[in-house]
């Protein structure tokens, strides 16, 4: 333990080690050694939900901190050094709770009853800072060591204090060692290893509160001993013990001599000087390094979708003034006027001899030259910028939808994004909605998004100002992720009561569709799960697995969906809510007989999505810089990608979490992959690499530079490069024709990174098979022309940008 004290002229004394008297005399009494150890305990939704019941996770990690308080015991060792122990703690979510200030252990066990669990959002930052002015600011005496054993799973919701680097940082600088212990396995390692202290093999070391053991929880009491030894051998930043020394050589004893008769007794001799401690022995040599800790779980960069139309434009301009219309018809003739008097009858004059001949006439003016007449291509397009109004038109007659999506913080930014992608782009699909939500037909739609109790948040299906797709989908797009705790059954309560029961129509459908995991916080009232069944209400459960993971709990689902199992859904992966199939059958679910009217015109419908600059993506081109592509193509992909950096939203610096980052990879054969440049918003490296790059004229072999791209650009194992939440593209810029060989298992590790990918393919001789492979199959995602420079054309590449942002 290192103790500083009055005596000491040397600031730390370990008790690995007795210090010799040629440092300093020996101390006249007991030197007294505090240690300060507070608990920092994470009780948010993430911790409750990682086992079943929800909130057992939080009584493990309640247990293992009461066997670890039991095992610290005030002991004096070969009196000279007095240990004693001093425990505090606290536990957070959105807030914090200090539930025991420093005190005995035994007065900290009782004080463990009173943790108040939350099971909100996860500000673990701002529980350091809590922690770090709680042990530096209310303690006096002794200046003591300080230890926190910080439990946690490593994932944050925000950072409101400043970021969880920045307030450990801080905790350190104040001379707080923090070990870092995972509540499971399920973690984010990056995280764990930002809240430990400066030597991860030490105070992060894959300390464990609950690991599975054949097939059962079992806490890791061997984590605690672990703990305590280092705290024990403090010295410094502590090392790794070294062997034991050898004992001395053993001395013998001679036999024993004849008994001697008893002498006199004699006066008492005078006390011995103590002798002189022995050198300590030499230092060890250090131990084997320890495993290598197991991954962390994958990022949650969840893909975002592809959105639904854009709203109508403004009419266009007036054409051009028709010409001069055909004369009209003749007139009728007029009546007959009154006969005159005959006149007196002339004399017949002389026949007059014959004139000249004329010359000929001049010819006419020309007339004006006429305008061509217009092709039916014309006529659909200039309707179409026109008016907009080519798209067939579905009417599901009067019917009133409730969404309610769960905005927990397990279900996590990028997948709550999804969620509310789905429900535009499934209202999308079924028409137009209700100019008046007062009307007795047409759709009327109203979405709930809840949490904890208290946070629901409503848009009602009776909303005068949600009147159109346009106001419906901005009302959307505004509800912010609430990341707390999951009370499911009241949030159907709610729905109820306050969207449906005074607000439905008499002659109206009622349809409610529930997007959640199925689990849901303990304190809530399991017996609002059918609340809506008794209604006259159809309801239909979407059951997905949450961010750890973890599937959907099917039990709970099917008593939402009124014990309906075939009105439950289910998928492993948010992104799979936003597929193009899905998003199809739920149009069918909610209006399965639908009227369907279209206009003569055929028309294709294209993505209504955020701009870059709203959301964060990271995008990543793959050239294929074959022999096929040619030099004028290379040169004319290279104006290609400048132009998209140019016109994207790129991200203001490097902590931006928001707009847009570029990546160009360009690849040959197996072994020909280079990167031009990685991730960066900075415009002179973009340019720069696009200015560096060379042709490689090769074959091409595209599964290796999939594999390439996401080892190198994405980053692997627990080096991840990419932003939090961002969506990761993937643009490849192919015609195909390549070496296809462990193609499958490189779009598997696309599927498995959450990428999205969009293909630009020219010429007319493509693989459309491969193609489709690398947009996985959503032929939307595959942009052709007929050479390269038609990507620089407006339409095309306002197209292209509209797509990928």
């Amino acid at each position: 333990i290192s103790c500083q004290t009055t005596r000491l002229q040397n600031s730390f004394f370990p008790l690995a080690m007795l210090t010799p008297p040629s440092m300093f005399s020996p101390p006249a009494g007991i030197i007294d050694c505090p240690i300060k150890l507070f608990f920092t305990l994470d009780t948010s939704e993430t911790i409750a939900l990682q086992e079943s019941p929800p909130g057992s996770m939080v009584k493990k990690v309640m247990e293992f901190t009461k066997i670890f308080a039991q095992r610290l015991s005030d002991v004096e060792y070969r009196g000279q050094i007095q240990i004693s122990w001093s425990i505090g703690g606290l536990n957070f979510s959105e807030s914090q709770h200090v539930f025991s200030p420093f005190t005995t252990k035994e007065n900290f066990i009782r004080n463990l009853n009173g943790i108040v669990y939350e099971g909100k959002g996860t500000h673990t930052d701002c529980a350091l800072k809590e922690m770090t002015h709680h042990m530096t600011h209310h303690f006096s005496g002794t200046k003591a060591v300080l230890f926190s054993v910080v439990i946690t799973d490593g994932h944050v919701t925000a950072d409101p204090c400043g970021g969880i680097k920045a307030m450990a940082e801080r905790a350190r600088d104040k001379g707080i060692h923090i070990f870092s212990v995972a509540a499971s396995r399920s973690i984010d390692e990056l995280g764990m290893r930002e809240i430990a202290s400066s030597l991860p093999g030490v105070y992060r070391d894959d300390y464990i509160v609950v690991d599975i053991v054949e097939g059962k929880p079992e806490i890791k009491t061997d984590s605690i001993d672990r703990i305590i030894k280092i705290m024990c051998h403090y010295e410094g930043d502590p090392g790794i013990e070294g062997p034991i020394g050898h004992p001395g050589p053993k001395v013998y004893q001679g036999l024993p001599g004849p008994r001697a008769q008893p002498g006199e007794t004699g006066s008492p001799g005078e006390n011995g000087s103590m002798g002189n401690s022995g050198d300590p022995g030499p230092r060890g040599d250090s131990g084997p390094p320890g495993p290598k800790g197991d991954n962390g779980r994958p990022g949650f960069n969840y893909t975002g979708p592809r959105g639904s139309t854009g709203d109508r434009g403004d009419p266009g301009r007036l054409g051009p003034r028709g010409g001069r219309g055909e004369c009209g018809a003749k007139g009728e003739a007029g009546d007959n006027g009154t006969p005159g008097e005959p006149g007196v009858q002339g004399l017949l004059g002389e026949p007059g001899a014959r004139g000249p001949r004329g010359d000929p006439g001049s010819d006419g003016d020309a007339g004006p030259v006429g305008d061509p007449g217009l092709n039916d291509c014309d006529v659909m397009t200039y309707i179409r910028e026109t008016c907009g109004c080519c798209d067939c038109e579905k009417r599901c007659g009067a019917l009133d939808i409730v969404f309610v999506i769960d905005s927990s913080e397990s279900v996590g930014l990028t997948n709550f994004t999804l969620e509310k992608n789905f429900v535009i782009n499934t209202i999308n699909r079924l028409g137009s909605m209700a100019s008046d939500p007062a009307s007795s037909t047409g759709t009327r739609v109203g979405v709930v998004q809840f949490s904890h109790n208290g946070t629901f948040e409503a848009i009602r299906l009776d909303d005068p100002k949600v009147n159109s797709m346009s106001a419906f989908k901005t009302a959307v797009k505004k509800l912010q992720w609430i990341a707390g705790g999951t009370f499911t059954p009241s949030a159907l309560k709610f729905a109820y009561d306050n969207l449906i029961r005074d607000g439905k129509r008499a002659q109206a459908k009622v349809s409610v569709v529930v997007i959640t995991d199925g689990r849901f916080d303990p304190r809530d009232d399991e017996e609002l799960l059918n609340y809506l069944c008794d209604n006259d209400v159809v309801v239909n459960a979407i059951g997905i697995g949450d961010m750890f993971q973890k599937e959907q709990d099917d039990e709970i689902l099917v008593s939402i969906a009124c014990k309906k199992k075939e009105r439950v859904s289910g998928m492993k992966r948010y992104v799979d809510l936003v597929a193009e199939d899905f998003i199809e059958k739920m149009q069918t679910v909610l209006c399965p007989d639908p009227v369907v009217v279209c206009p003569d015109l055929p028309c294709k419908r294209e993505p209504d999505v955020a701009a870059c600059s709203q959301r964060p993506v990271d995008l990543v081109f793959l050239l294929d810089g074959s022999e096929r592509l040619g030099m004028e193509n290379f040169r004319h992909v290279s104006e290609f990608v400048q132009k998209v950096a140019d016109r994207l939203g790129l991200a203001n610096s490097k902590t931006d979490r928001m707009r847009a980052r570029l990546a160009l990879v360009e690849f040959g054969n197996e072994t020909e992959n280079h990167m031009a440049f990685p991730l960066t918003h900075d415009p002179a490296v973009i340019a720069k690499g696009i200015a560096h790059l060379t042709y490689h004229d090769s074959s091409s072999s595209i599964g290796p530079a999939i594999v390439y791209t996401i080892d190198n650009i994405l980053g692997k194992g627990n080096v991840r490069k990419t932003r939090r939440n961002a969506e990761v593209s993937f643009v490849f810029i192919t015609d195909g024709i390549t070496d296809s060989n462990n193609l499958d298992e490189a779009v598997s590790a696309m599927r498995g990174a959450q990428v999205v990918s969009t293909v630009i393919a020219t010429r007319s001789d493509v693989d459309e098979k491969i193609l489709m492979k690398l947009a996985m199959d959503d032929k939307d995602a595959i942009f052709k022309g007929k050479d390269f420079s038609d990507m620089s054309m407006s339409s095309l590449f306002d197209r292209f940008i509209k797509w990928v942002c």
